[in-house]
């Protein structure tokens, strides 16, 4: 049985959300060796004299580009997305505007989603981020699966660290000059395991049952089982019911047809 399908996706503007996604990757890859994952990015939309002047980080060719049709083949999608006034890039914004055909088709309803955000600052969208990228998720009928509270660091008031129940995350500071801490990149591993774990758990499902629908396949044991005795007691229940109505159609006969000869007797 194959290992879940795990596509990491990510726009980084100063390497801050591409240190992110490569611990998602690996995270995910060491909780799993049966996972398959893989690295993307979005397509760029700014011009190279703009981000030249924003003095961005170069950018890695040897990370792919994703395509919206590439998103069919995989089971779940980690996102990490940095943040533009508390909500998504507009990178991701036009990757996502650009899955008209997927939606029609809804050829992603069932795959899993999760978040992983980058902002400036503490209130700067790291839990708005997700919540506004969730219109997207619930038209194509992609499922989210939110970070919750399963990182006991979340709760932790000794550092400044990002991230949330609905994501994890990292803060870059409004100049960019911070880099995820250990902390942040901790809550990463956490939350993308957790995420990776939720995915196979529906993938093997899946997979075992297009198995058991397989022409000769067997039923496993427990269910052959079950629906056998579900099949016998329905059989002994009619054949119990049949028998009481007979008994009682028969009693009912003798009975009509002895009052009907006492009354013709003087």
């Amino acid at each position: 049985m194959t290992g879940p399908k795990i596509a990491v996706i990510f726009y980084s503007l100063y390497s801050h959300c591409l240190t992110l996604a490569e611990k998602a990757v690996k995270a995910v890859s060491e909780a799993d060796p049966s996972a398959e994952v893989k690295l993307f990015q979005v397509p760029e939309t700014l011009s190279k004299e703009i981000l030249e002047k924003m003095h961005a980080a170069p950018r890695r060719e040897d990370i792919p580009v994703i395509t919206p049709d590439e998103l069919t083949h995989w089971d779940g999608y980690i996102f990490v997305i940095p943040t533009r006034y508390g909500r998504a890039v507009s990178q991701f914004s036009s990757f996502f505007d650009a899955t008209g055909g997927l939606w029609a088709k809804q050829s992603l309803s069932g795959k899993f989603a999760t978040v992983v955000v980058s902002t400036g600052t503490q209130n700067g969208g790291q839990e708005t981020t997700a919540v506004t990228t969730l219109p997207f998720f619930t038209h194509h009928g992609i499922i989210y699966v939110p970070f919750g509270y399963i990182d006991p660091n979340l709760m932790q008031f000794n550092e400044i660290k990002g991230g949330g129940p609905w994501g994890s995350g990292t803060l870059a500071a409004s100049d960019g000059s911070r880099q995820p801490s250990e902390l942040e990149l901790e809550s990463v591993a956490i939350h993308t395991k957790h995420f990776a774990s939720i995915v196979a758990q529906s993938a093997r499902g899946a997979q075992r049952l297009a198995k058991e629908k397989e022409p000769g396949s067997s039923l496993p044991k427990a269910v052959a089982e079950h629906q056998k005795d579900t099949t016998n007691a329905s059989t002994s229940s009619v054949e119990s019911t049949d028998s009481k109505k007979k008994k009682k159609g028969s009693r009912f006969s003798v009975h009509s047809i002895t009052k009907g000869i006492k009354k013709l007797l003087p």
